[in-house]
């Protein structure tokens, strides 16, 4: 029955490293996606905080996610200079839990990076992000044969040995971007990222002193980003924001393109756009997800407002599926509207 519990555990953990934390509104938390992009905007500090709850309809313990960080820029030269180097700080907080044994992943980290100069609109970034990652579950759900009281329940203490249900982690990543945005013009960007370069040991019966094999290891496969986006301008109202992601990780693929149109109305900024998502494993790739947007943006402040509709001829655990999620941003002494990168 031990063994039982043990493929259970570890079928369950892959499943939720398959569906590693993720946002479709994913340039709303730029410093989780990328540690190139902490500091990348125009502004002294901003702030951007993240909730997604994901198959409440399916699930009774459904997949949610909550992000929040604070990234600070620091300008590297004169005032006087049109053109200088900016350095950026950042800190974040993260907290995924799903499934009936609440698997669940709080991560806090630091972001740096440094914005290189390579022209009045131009932008060379590197950045690096190093985390503590605390896992944990919930094995009150979880009953086994020997609790059976003989009439009516599973009332009995049991006698198996369950594995420790609280460890942690440290982790870190990297990452690069290239930018190219001037005021009330065409611009784009471009970056990778790459998080759990050492590869960090991620198993809940890998620390059980009396687990000998080398089956119950589980080190987190390294994850490649690239991302893009870009903003196109229609007329003195209107613009457009095209956007994609690509992750890779182990035998996981998945990547979502969207399109936002930006509309200016006195003094208010009203963004709609869709968003489509395919995922894959072993190189079989389908047809995931459609998802909506609608944001709004006043002064300093950016709200986003998303759902997702899976497809039930995905897999069985997609069907009824809705995925709600919401980003808000607030920037400090903004300066003007040439953003480094999109915003949602």
């Amino acid at each position: 029955m031990r063994y039982i519990l043990i493929l259970f555990v570890l079928v369950s953990f892959q499943n939720i490293h398959a569906q590693e934390r993720y946002l479709t509104q994913f340039y709303g938390s730029p410093i989780t996606l990328d540690p190139s992009l902490t500091g990348n905007f125009e502004g002294n500090y901003r702030i951007n905080l993240a909730y997604r709850n994901q198959w409440s309809n399916t699930f009774e313990n459904p997949f949610s996610v909550f992000q929040g960080s604070v990234d600070l820029n620091f300008n590297l030269g004169l005032k006087s200079q049109k053109v200088h180097d900016i350095a950026s700080a950042g800190i974040y907080f993260a907290h995924d839990k799903a499934g009936i044994l609440s698997f669940g992943n709080t991560e806090m980290g630091v972001t740096g990076a440094y914005h290189k100069a390579l022209g009045p609109n131009q932008f060379l970034s590197g950045g690096l992000y190093l985390s503590l990652n605390q896992r944990n579950s919930n094995f009150t759900n979880v009953t086994f044969e020997d609790q059976f009281n003989g009439e009516d329940g599973y009332t009995a203490p049991t006698a198996e040995q369950l594995a420790e249900n609280n460890f942690a982690f440290f982790d870190q990543g990297i990452g690069v971007n290239y930018s190219n945005y001037q005021v009330n013009q065409h611009g784009y960007n471009v970056g990778i990222a790459i998080a759990h370069l050492s590869r960090p040991e991620a198993s809940f019966y890998k620390r059980d002193p009396d687990a000998e094999s080398e089956v119950l290891s589980f080190r987190l496969p390294i994850k490649y980003t690239v991302h893009g986006g870009g903003r196109v301008i229609l007329d003195d109202y209107m613009s457009l924001f095209p956007r994609a992601m690509y992750q890779k990780q182990g035998v996981y693929d998945m990547a979502t393109v969207g399109l936002t149109l930006k509309t200016d109305v006195y003094f208010w900024s009203i963004h709609t756009g869709v968003f489509a998502r395919g995922a894959g494993v072993n190189n079989k790739y389908n047809f995931d997800s459609a998802g909506f947007l609608l944001g709004l943006e006043y002064n300093n402040w950016q709200v986003g407002l998303s759902y997702d509709i899976g497809f039930p001829s995905i897999t069985y655990y997609s069907r009824n599926q809705g995925t709600f999620e919401v980003t808000l941003s607030y920037f400090g002494l903004y300066i003007n509207d040439d953003l480094l990168c999109p915003t949602f």
